[in-house]
C-alpha cells in the first residue's frame, strides 16, 4: 500500500464537501457512493479505538460529512418507520452473535457499527434522498454513468490484464490467478474480485437499457454528453468482456422480468422473481434439496462442464456449512470465521461463497431474514403500489429497474457474496416512496424547478409524471 493509497482514502472526505458545495444535495450524495465505490482502493487503514477506515467506511464517512456540514436541515425530517425495522434488526444481529457466543458486548458493538456503516448508512441515506420517484431517476442516471466511465478501464484490463490497482495503489487485492478466464483476463479495475466488477456493469447496463427503452433518457447522456444510445451498445459489449456468465445470465433475467411484466402488466413475473432466493434458502437451510439439479441444468445451459464442477464444490460446501448453521440456528456463531467447517486438526474445510450461507452461519435466523427482508420487502412494496401497467412511464421506470435489481441482487446473494451500496441507497429510496405520498412532477414543474426540484431539472431532461 502506497502513499497515495492514503491521500486517496483520506482526500476523498474533502472531495465530498466539495461535490456538496458544487451540487444539490441528491447529486452530490448518489456521486458520492458512485464515484468512491468505482475507483477508491480496497485499503484497511487501521485506526485507533474505531473500526478500520476503508472503502466502505469511506463511503459512509464522506457522505455523513457532506450532509452534516452542507445540508444538516435534513436529518431533522427523518421519521423512523415501520419499514426501517429489517434494516435495525440486520445492523443489530451482529450484537445478539457475540452476546449468545460470549464474545462480549464490546466484540457486539464493534462489529454493530461495522454493519452499519456498511449497510445501515447506505440505507438511511437513501431514505433521506431518494425517497421520490425523480431522485431515484437521478440515482438510475448516476449509476449507469459510473458503469460507463469504467467500460474503459475495462477493456484495457482485458487487453493488459487487472493492473490498475496495482499502478495506482501498489497492490492486486485478490488472488492475481483468478484473473484468467477463458484464454484472457477478466478485469477488476478497483473492485475486490473480476465478479465484483461485472455485478456492477451488469447493474450499470440494465439501468442503462431501461434509460433508453423507456425514453427516461432522449438522446443524450447528462454531464457526459455523450449519445445514449451508442453508449448502452458500448456498455452491453464491455459487460460481457467482463467474462461473466452469471453476471450476463442475471442481466438477461432482469430484462425478461422487465419486458415481461411490462407487456403482460402483471406484477406476477417480478412476485415469482422475489419468491426464488426465499424458496431456494428454505429448501437448502431445511435439507429438503440437495441442489443437484441446479448442478445439471447449470451444465446444461453453459455447455461447460468445468462451470458445472464450480458450481457443484459451491453447492457441496454450502451442504456442510448449513449443517454447522444449524447448530446454532437462532443468532448463528458470531465472526472469527466460527461458522467455519473444521477437521480434526482444525484446518477449515469448508469455502462459503454464497451471501445467504455466510450470513446464517455468523448471524442465524435472526440475521438471515432480516438481511433478506431489508432487500425485498422495499421491492415487493413497490411493485404494490407501482403496479406493472405504470413502469414504462419514463419517471416510474427507474425505480421499477432498481426494484427488479434488488430481487436479482437476492439471487446472486445465494451463489456470490458481492456487495454494492448503490442498491442499499436504491432499498433506502424505494422504502421512502412506498411509505409518503408522492408530489405529482410534470415537465412545467421541473422545467420550474423549486427547492426540492432543482437537482432533476437543472441536470436532467425533464419528463412526463404519471
Amino acid at each position: 500500500m502506497n502513499f497515495f493509497t492514503y491521500i486517496v482514502m483520506f482526500g476523498f472526505l474533502p472531495f465530498s464537501l466539495w461535490l456538496f458545495d458544487k451540487y444539490p444535495p441528491k447529486i452530490a450524495v448518489a456521486t458520492v457512493f458512485v464515484v468512491g465505490w468505482s475507483f477508491l482502493p480496497q485499503a484497511e487503514i487501521v485506526v485507533p479505538i474505531l473500526p478500520d477506515y476503508t472503502k466502505i467506511s469511506a463511503l459512509g464517512a464522506a457522505a455523513l460529512l457532506g450532509v452534516y456540514m452542507k445540508d444538516p436541515k435534513v436529518l431533522s425530517t427523518f421519521k423512523l418507520s415501520w419499514v426501517d425495522a429489517p434494516m435495525i434488526c440486520w445492523c443489530i444481529s451482529p450484537f445478539f452473535a457475540s452476546i449468545s457466543n460470549d464474545l462480549g458486548a464490546w466484540d457486539g458493538m464493534a462489529v454493530f457499527l461495522q454493519q452499519f456503516l456498511e449497510w445501515g448508512f447506505p440505507y438511511f441515506v437513501g431514505r433521506l434522498y431518494f425517497g421520490e420517484l425523480d431522485a431515484m431517476r437521478i440515482l438510475g442516471i448516476a449509476m449507469f454513468i459510473g458503469a460507463l466511465v469504467l467500460a474503459p478501464l475495462a477493456i484495457f484490463e482485458v487487453i493488459m490484464s487487472p493492473q490498475l490497482h496495482i499502478m495506482l495503489y501498489g497492490w492486486y487485492p485478490h488472488d492475481f490467478s483468478q484473473t484468467k478466464r477463458g484464454g484472457g483476463y477478466r478485469p477488476s479495475i478497483f473492485m475486490h474480485h473480476g465478479l465484483e466488477l461485472a455485478i456492477w456493469m451488469m447493474a450499470g447496463l440494465f439501468l442503462g437499457w431501461q434509460l433508453f427503452l423507456q425514453k427516461v433518457l432522449k438522446k443524450q447522456i447528462p454531464i457526459l454528453n455523450v449519445p445514449l444510445f451508442p453508449s448502452v451498445l458500448f456498455l452491453t459489449f464491455v459487460t460481457v468482456a467482463c467474462k461473466s456468465s452469471g453476471a450476463l445470465m442475471l442481466f438477461f433475467f432482469a430484462m425478461g422480468i422487465f419486458i415481461s411484466s411490462k407487456m403482460l402488466k402483471s406484477t406476477l413475473p417480478f412476485f415469482l422473481l422475489l419468491a426464488i432466493p426465499v424458496l431456494y434458502m428454505n429448501l437448502r437451510a431445511n435439507g429438503f434439496w440437495d441442489g443437484q439439479s441446479l448442478i445439471d441444468a447449470a451444465e446444461k445451459a453453459t455447455g461447460s462442464a468445468e462451470r458445472a464442477e464450480s458450481l457443484s464444490y459451491r453447492i457441496h460446501n454450502e451442504t456442510m456449512l448449513v449443517e454447522k448453521a444449524q447448530e446454532r440456528k437462532i443468532f448463528g456463531w458470531g465472526g472469527y470465521r466460527r461458522s467455519f467447517v473444521t477437521n480434526d486438526l482444525g484446518e477449515y474445510i469448508s469455502v462459503p461463497d454464497g451471501m445467504w450461507i455466510l450470513t446464517y452461519g455468523k448471524y442465524g435466523l435472526f440475521g438471515l431474514t432480516s438481511l433478506t427482508t431489508t432487500i425485498l420487502l422495499a421491492a415487493f412494496l413497490f411493485a404494490r403500489k407501482w403496479p406493472a401497467s405504470t413502469w414504462g412511464d419514463p419517471l416510474v421506470a427507474p425505480s421499477a429497474a432498481f426494484a427488479i435489481l434488488l430481487g436479482v441482487t437476492m439471487i446472486d446473494d445465494l451463489l456470490n457474496a458481492m456487495y454494492n451500496p448503490v442498491t442499499m441507497l436504491a432499498a433506502g429510496g424505494l422504502s421512502s416512496l412506498v411509505i409518503k405520498p408522492q408530489k405529482i412532477r410534470s415537465s412545467a414543474d421541473l422545467e420550474k424547478g423549486d427547492a426540492d426540484t432543482l437537482p432533476a431539472a437543472a441536470l436532467l431532461p425533464a419528463t412526463r409524471v404519471i
